[in-house]
């Protein structure tokens, strides 16, 4: 039966498998280092609190993460945000937290008298924004940053404040080495439709609705955590076919299949491989196969990131914390880049007396701080709450989690760069990529380049089989 080998057991390895086992029409072994499935994705639960340690939610307009939880039987388990009780994200500047405008889309103001009234924004500020429905597009087809974007249309200080820490946290990313056609590419559409964002934000039809029929909040959590997601996934996959603490050595090529040997000594003989790895794990294991390939995958960058999650009584917290969080822009030179009110953003995160917040750190532009140790973290975390919110009670929850080089940055170039790497992998016939680094980071991204792989080797599969078929010469029977 055709054999597949699946390296990585985050969601985008999971999905591969999940997809592989539903089609049906080939083996696979699922293997990962690590003793535990979900990579990004871990959950606790300690004293009534629910901490995510990596993502905490995904978007539902990318319907992969929604359909698969429907898949898995999750349906009952799916919590939408609290967006009508906590609309606004709040921004650190000038030594306190301002509201959001109202109607900002990202990075552009959607509705006047908000931005107007706003003192986050300066008076040549706005006015600098206010022009952007004079500014003419831009016809140029070079890949251009977020930062270079934003400064054009909207002004320095839309980008300083709002749209770099706002769009560039949401990749830990440098605005001005972050591709904006490889993450926000709407807004270049939006420019070269309408000549405006404020135009063409103006002119933006209204959400479909069906009678009776409840659109779902924009993003969305489960119930017990989101590793109640990848939990789903392994216990709906072939136990026999799991192999966690157990990582990937080489992967070669031995007439027209392949070797994967693995950490226990062992090896796998496969036609088709699916590396859900960082991609310069990849390019390792890729090396002896096509060092040119190896060189493209390195160089996607990845930075450090961390979160530290603070539980604390109600009581204790003066701030009304009326808001999904806040952001703090790298010019207030503090140590974060943004706090998340995990238990007003989503119900069944924190005791009825209690609250939750998610402290983020590191990113493209603090590294170090965010690969100290635990206690360092929280102890970061701590002062800058005290700082900016004035906490000052002892936690009664304290927990770090550390990404060291778990984040892929898409740089300027990077559709550039899939394109050429996606070229010289089809000259390896069962190779396949997914995960993170190359078509979008987020969970539904990850989730559809598992499904993305599962198909191309399904197909890869039954042409293969189709070919041998006709190449049967037919049985004849004599009468």
């Amino acid at each position: 039966m055709h054999k597949t080998v699946i390296i990585g057991g985050g969601i985008a390895g999971l999905a591969t498998a999940f997809n592989l086992q539903e089609g049906g029409s080939t083996s696979y072994t699922l293997v990962e280092s690590a003793p535990r499935w979900g990579g990004k994705i871990t959950s606790a639960h300690e004293g009534g609190f629910t901490v995510e340690g990596g993502p905490d939610s995904f978007i539902t307009q990318k319907v992969a993460a929604l359909n698969l939880c429907k898949r898995l039987g999750l349906e009952d388990q799916l919590v939408g945000s609290n967006s009508g009780k906590s609309a606004s994200t709040y921004i650190y500047s000038g030594g306190r937290l301002h509201s959001m405008p109202e109607g900002m889309m990202l990075m552009a103001p959607t509705m006047i008298l908000p931005f107007l009234r706003t003192r986050l924004i300066s008076w040549p500020g706005k006015l600098r924004c206010g022009m952007e429905i004079f500014i003419p597009r831009s016809h140029s087809e070079e890949d251009e940053s977020l930062a270079s974007f934003v400064r054009r249309r909207l002004g320095d200080e839309l980008l300083n404040k709002i749209a770099g820490p706002l769009m560039g946290g949401i990749h830990a990313a440098d605005p001005e080495r972050l591709s904006l056609r490889s993450t926000f590419p709407m807004f270049l559409e939006m420019e070269k439709k309408h000549g405006s964002l404020m135009r063409g934000m103006m002119k933006r039809p209204k959400p479909s609705t069906t009678p009776g029929v409840k659109r779902p909040s924009m993003f969305m959590t489960l119930r017990g955590g989101l590793e109640q997601l990848s939990e789903a996934i392994i216990a709906r996959l072939d136990p026999q076919s799991l192999r966690a603490g157990c990582g990937a050595r080489s992967v070669s090529l031995e007439e027209g299949r392949y070797i994967v040997s693995l950490s226990d000594g062992s090896s796998i003989v496969a036609d088709d491989v699916v590396f859900a790895t960082p991609s310069y794990v990849t390019a390792d294991l890729i090396e002896p196969l096509d060092s040119t390939l190896a060189k493209q995958l390195r160089a996607i960058r990845y930075v450090s990131t961390a979160t530290v999650s603070l539980g604390f009584r109600r009581s204790e917290v003066e701030h009304p914390l009326q808001g999904a969080g806040f952001i703090v822009p790298r010019g207030e030179g503090r140590r974060i880049t943004a706090c998340s009110w995990s238990s007003v953003k989503f119900n069944h995160r924190a005791p009825e007396d209690c609250v939750l917040m998610r402290v983020f750190i590191g990113g493209a532009f603090a590294e170090d701080l965010a690969e100290q140790d635990e206690v360092a973290l929280v102890q970061l975390a701590r002062e800058e709450i005290q700082t900016i919110l004035g906490i000052t009670a002892t936690p009664l929850l304290a927990q770090a989690y550390r990404w060291p080089k778990a984040n892929p940055q898409y740089d300027l170039g990077h559709a550039a760069r899939i394109a050429a790497i996606e070229q010289n992998l089809a000259a390896h016939p069962g190779l396949h990529l997914a995960g993170a680094a190359y078509r979008g980071s987020g969970i539904p991204d990850c989730i559809q380049s598992g499904i993305a792989a599962a198909q191309t080797i399904t197909t890869r599969h039954a042409q293969a089989e189709g070919a041998r078929q006709s190449e049967t010469p037919p049985v004849c029977i004599e009468s």
